[in-house]
């Protein structure tokens, strides 16, 4: 039996059923397909051939028991004769609905739900079963396997998982996981997923474990999966994306060392930990950052060396040498640190200066700092500009300097620029979080270089340029370091990545085809390049003030890909939850049914209004605008849109700082004030307001989640059918749109509405989108979908006639 449910999770319940993948639908059709509880995916691929299991859990929200027709949109290629199926662990055959009559099932649920996210699927083979009895207020579990062979291009082996829907982010009620076990005659190279934050298990070079595990997780896109094979010690993968043949295209690099490597690449280190112990470390923060120096020492390799400084208004070393890592040596290092008081001031300058003349001439040792401070420079030189230059005087070796800034006290500008002129990272401990778990986790990173000083060249008349990071930082053993660039020219090349192990240079050579033009697949690699570049630029604004022409090219960006910056308004406001209708059930209890079509409920926007003069109500006394309505509010004129969406983000995030939002809406509220308090210091030329303090700690953040993106993000702006479209209160408005424009509104869901996919299926993409939405037609027509109003009926010629260019 179902348990009681609080309502907040009741109201995810319906947003959460049609989208997924899977859907167990009612036959009767007052009920809305069920809600899902959770979705399990396990994947096993061996040598390309992959198992597909699925196991999924829905609620039936009745008081009834209830007959059900399960549907499953099964992927392109799946191999049918090993597809079976179990309800409540028990096998069941259930029939399989070959792709022309299945477009007919497909659009009847899309009818039925009012929602377009299933037009996705048209094209594939359904899976359907009979389920009988759900019980009432109980939970219906379905389970289903089949078999496919994963796509092998130029030797990259691409898997898809659809979970792909419209524009608006839906979740489980409560798990979602996907587990995927890699296995290869040959070893396993890189394994890259662009669209979820996947962990790796290596068991060996010829198998990986790949693991996403979320509650209550978004199902806003697919699952996809990248994987390459090569033996050797450093496997390396490129992805490439280029739209149009005639500029340069754009690459993902992907560099992964093997598992088990020779002993020649088991390079000993030097670490020297240095301390900041001054009268602001006092208290938690002490006792924390003792912690960290115990796990760092706890921590040396057997061939390690350590040193150890602490700071205030002096500099103190401890036994002022480089000491062997024996345990002898480690539990005496312990004491000296547990005896450490903070007192005093921070002599930044000076303790760096005395870490960096622990190098030794030493070249086959890699020579890392690894700094805490939680404040400014106070004693000696405390410009932060000087000091930089005074430590890359001294830092002639490659030596390494990871910044680790704890609270918000700290120039985050300084230590970012410290750790990354010479190509290390930066850390930063917020007040509500725990530096020893923070040291723990960059540590276990950065505990076993294979390659220091990397450099990627290429043969053929095959350049890069835009690369990003600019300078590579090193490669560490159980770690993946992903490149994005730009590349000119096209065939054939052998790209060269050169570094050293230790006094060694080390040469790989790997054949690459980069190609004069391609198709949409690989599109996210544009778009994350575009974000890195943007971090890099932002980063370059906050650290040297605002120059016109880095400022109108991070614009131009941000409003071609969507991107969030202190000078566009991109943000992603998360939506509220779907509302429900309240009332009893038969044996009198109260119970909550979910409102049937959704989907067909007025956007947001419709409601609330927008762009100039749109308050909250929307139209006349509270009703919905319509969309064109709507559109025409908000883009009254060519330009105004993306103004309109900043005033309607705007709004719904005050009802956060109010106490109405949920988490996700005060996280973005945050990000949106730091970003408009950035860009107002920025124009007043207050250099310092960005780099320390809580802004700069909030801004450093941000523009490294940017500079060092490797997934996609859910964004404001779509490019469909060759036109970009803007989303405003979960309506989507054609960047195109002009309020004098001829308009044709279909209504959604209508015969009109199916016409337009059958006799343009190409403008499914658009449909996607959602039941709000407005799209320039080739012939200049702006089209808009309307769940509420519209026509119905449509001719052959009236279709055919907006796909006409314009001459």
């Amino acid at each position: 039996m179902r348990r009681f449910l609080p309502v907040a999770a009741l109201l995810l319940a319906w947003a959460g059923s049609a989208h997924a993948r899977g859907l167990l639908i009612p036959d009767d059709k007052n009920v809305p397909p069920l809600a899902m509880l959770n979705h399990k995916v396990t994947i096993a691929i061996e040598d390309q051939v992959a198992v597909t299991r699925v196991e999924q859990t829905f609620r039936n929200h009745t008081n009834r028991p209830l007959e059900a027709t399960y549907v499953f949109p099964l992927p392109k290629g799946a191999g049918l004769d090993h597809f079976t199926m179990w309800v409540d662990g028990k096998e069941t055959k259930g029939e399989i609905i070959e792709a022309a009559k299945a477009r007919e099932v497909y659009t009847s649920i899309v009818r039925r739900t009012q929602d377009p996210a299933l037009l996705e699927y048209l094209g594939n083979n359904l899976a359907r079963l009979k389920v009988f009895p759900i019980p009432a207020n109980g939970d219906q579990r379905v389970a289903l396997s089949f078999n496919s062979v994963a796509a092998n291009e130029n030797g990259l082996v691409e898997y898809i998982y659809p979970l792909k829907t419209d524009g608006k982010t839906t979740s489980t009620l409560e798990d979602f996981s996907i587990t995927a076990t890699i296995k290869s005659q040959h070893g396993i190279a890189n394994v890259y997923s662009p669209t979820h934050a996947v962990t790796l298990k290596r068991t060996n070079d010829k198998e990986v474990t790949v693991n996403f595990d979320k509650n209550q997780a978004a199902l806003d896109k697919d699952f996809q999966l990248f994987y390459s094979t090569g033996e050797k010690d450093v496997g390396l993968t490129i992805l490439t994306h280029r739209p149009i043949s005639t500029e340069d295209g754009y690459f993902t690099m992907l560099l992964t060392p093997k598992v088990e490597l020779a002993k020649e690449y088991d390079v000993p280190r030097d670490m020297v930990l240095v301390l900041d112990t001054s009268g602001s470390m006092r208290g938690v923060k002490m006792e924390q950052a003792r912690k960290a120096m115990k796990y760092c020492l706890e921590n040396l390799g057997p061939k390690d060396r350590f040193a150890m400084i602490n700071f205030a208004s002096t500099v103190n070393t401890y036994r002022g040498a480089l000491l062997d890592s024996t345990s002898e040596q480690v539990t005496e290092a312990k004491k000296w640190v547990q005896k450490l008081e903070s007192t005093g001031g921070t002599a930044i300058n000076d303790a760096m200066a005395a870490a960096l003349d622990y190098r030794t001439n030493d070249m086959g040792r890699s020579f890392n700092i690894v700094f805490f401070t939680d404040g400014q420079p106070t004693v000696g030189e405390t410009n932060t500009d000087k000091i930089l230059k005074n430590i890359a005087a001294k830092n002639t070796a490659n030596t390494r300097i990871f910044t680790f800034g704890v609270g918000d006290d700290v120039n985050a500008t300084f230590l970012d620029q410290m750790a990354e002129r010479s190509r290390a990272l930066s850390t930063y401990v917020r007040p509500a979080e725990d530096i020893e778990a923070k040291v723990s986790g960059l540590y276990s990173k950065i505990s076993n270089p294979v390659l220091t000083n990397l450099k990627i060249t290429s043969t053929n008349n095959i350049s890069f340029n835009e690369i990003y990071p600019a300078d590579l930082p090193d490669l560490f053993h159980g770690s993946q370091l992903v490149v994005m660039g730009r590349f000119s020219g096209k065939g054939p090349s052998a790209i060269q990545l050169t570094g050293m192990v230790g006094m060694e240079k080390k040469d790989f050579a790997y054949d690459v085809s980069f190609p004069d033009k391609t198709n949409d697949d690989h599109a996210f690699v544009e778009q994350l390049w575009a974000r890195r570049k943007v971090g890099f630029m932002l980063d370059q604004i906050r650290a040297n003030g605002e120059k016109k022409e880095l400022v109108d090219e991070v614009i131009a960006l941000a409003k071609k890909y969507g991107i969030t910056t202190p000078y566009t308004s991109y943000l992603i406001v998360p939506d509220a939850a779907v509302p429900v209708a309240a009332g009893k059930g038969l044996d009198g209890k109260p119970n909550v049914r979910f409102q049937l079509g959704a989907e067909a409920a007025p956007a947001p926007g419709l409601i609330k209004g927008s762009g100039n003069g749109g308050g909250i109500g929307g139209g006349i006394g509270g009703k919905p605008l319509s969309v064109e309505e709507f559109a025409r509010l908000n883009q009254s004129k060519p330009g105004e849109l993306a103004k309109s969406r900043g005033a309607y983000a705007d709004r719904e995030l005050a009802e956060a700082g109010e106490g109405k939002g949920d988490d996700g809406k005060k996280e973005a509220m945050h990000k949106k004030l730091a970003y408009d308090t950035a860009r107002d210091f920025l124009r007043r030329k207050d250099q310092e307001a960005v780099q320390a303090g809580k802004l700069g700690v909030d801004l450093s953040i941000q523009t490294a989640n940017l500079r060092n993106q490797t997934r996609l993000e859910q964004t404001a702006i779509k490019n469909v059918y060759g036109r970009n479209c803007l989303e405003i209160g979960g309506v989507w408005i054609d960047e195109g749109f002009d309020a004098k424009m001829k308009t044709l509104t279909v209504k959604a869901q209508s015969d009109a509405y199916f016409k337009l996919l059958d006799r343009q299926p190409k403008i499914k993409d658009v449909l996607m989108l959602g039941n709000h939405l407005v799209w320039v037609a080739p012939n200049g027509t702006a089209l808009i979908i309307d769940a509420g109003t519209g026509m119905e009926k449509l001719s052959d010629a009236e279709v055919d006639a907006l796909f006409v260019a314009m001459k």
